[in-house]
């Protein structure tokens, strides 16, 4: 990755703000999370949900000094939108989830028309033909894509590193696979985000000081999206659908867990606790009876997981059928494993 001493300054920065919230966190009490206080919490003390805040400055202050191109403009104001609809929530103001996704739909949208933000390709002639036909369809895809991202960020955080640690190998591997048609703008991004969430990991793993709170996961799974998509505008050698083997889990967990809510006839808007990373720490707390132990050993094993499962990409990346059938496999191995921890967790209760 391209690092010069403006990074490095930023890097150092940021780790010194986290020290000096650290010690004056009382000043933030606004942003702190009392959830612990819940029986279904696994964290054992007050935690604060500041974390995403120092990314989102750092990342302002070093776009700031670049040339405002479309790429970066959309990040800025998309990420900006998502950071303060999360921040409204980190600060306990009430929102009901239905405002959350109409603020965030057609906020998407009126940004995304603004700078023009593209998918030229998914992969399937039909879709193809009505993107390029109609600028609704290009829209509503592209707004789609990115909810899906933002709110799988969201799903995925609050275990201690698992966001974070799956957000790093979802940089790296975009960066070295796409590094020889990467532009300066894009790996100076890339490189910028990737040691300021090294900074926020050192306080959030294996003990967690911070969380990233809505307004982090927002900002981190927005800026992913686009990043993802202007590479993916770039690189015309790699088909979608290894873009979307990458993100798969983040993707899968919000749209399974959008149809499941609806099978059961709940909300499908509304939060529960039947998501794998949540069945898969009950089970480890069962057989550990420790939560913070359960609580980072669900990061590790996740990424671990998949890490695996992602390795044969990096040999058929560029293989556009490989891609295709690896990402319905994928998603046949999450369902797998569901199926597998929702039956011992049931086993569990039951005993």
């Amino acid at each position: 990755m391209i690092l010069n001493s403006f990074d490095i300054a930023l890097f150092l920065l940021s780790l010194v703000s986290y020290g000096l919230i650290c010690k004056y966190k009382l000043v933030f009490n606004l942003l702190s999370d009392d959830d612990y206080k819940k029986p279904q919490s696994f964290h054992q003390n007050p935690t604060l949900r500041i974390g995403g805040a120092v990314i989102f400055l750092f990342t302002l202050i070093f776009l700031f000094f670049l040339e405002k191109t479309n790429f970066i403009n959309s990040i800025i104001y998309l990420g900006s939108l998502f950071f303060i609809i999360g921040l409204i929530d980190d600060m306990k103001l009430s929102i009901r989830p239905e405002l959350r996704l109409f603020l965030m739909f057609f906020g998407s949208l009126i940004f995304i028309y603004l700078f023009n933000i593209k998918i030229f390709n998914v992969q399937f002639f039909f879709l193809n033909k009505l993107i390029d036909n109609y600028k609704i369809i290009s829209l509503l895809l592209v707004c789609l894509s990115l909810l899906f991202i933002v709110n799988g960020g969201n799903l995925i955080d609050g275990f201690n590193g698992l966001l974070i640690i799956h957000f790093l190998i979802i940089i790296l591997i975009l960066y070295f696979i796409n590094q020889r048609i990467l532009t300066i703008e894009l790996k100076e991004i890339m490189t910028i985000i990737f040691l300021l969430c090294i900074s926020f990991l050192f306080f959030n793993f294996p003990k967690s000081r911070f969380f990233l709170g809505d307004s982090g996961a927002y900002f981190l799974g927005s800026t992913l999206s686009l990043i993802v998509i202007e590479i993916s505008n770039i690189n015309k050698n790699i088909p979608p659908f290894f873009f979307a083997c990458l993100l798969f889990y983040i993707f899968f967990e919000v749209f399974f867990s959008f149809i499941r809510k609806i099978i059961n006839k709940n909300n499908p808007l509304k939060p529960d606790k039947k998501h794998i990373h949540m069945l898969l720490f009950i089970f480890l707390n069962n057989k550990i009876r420790l939560k913070k132990y359960s609580n980072y050993l669900v990061a590790l094993l996740i990424n671990i997981y998949y890490l695996v499962a992602i390795y044969p990409l990096f040999f058929f990346y560029n293989n556009q059928i490989f891609c295709k059938l690896y990402f319905f496999f994928l998603i046949f191995s999450y369902l797998f494993i569901y199926y597998i921890l929702n039956k011992k967790i049931n086993n569990i209760t039951l005993n």
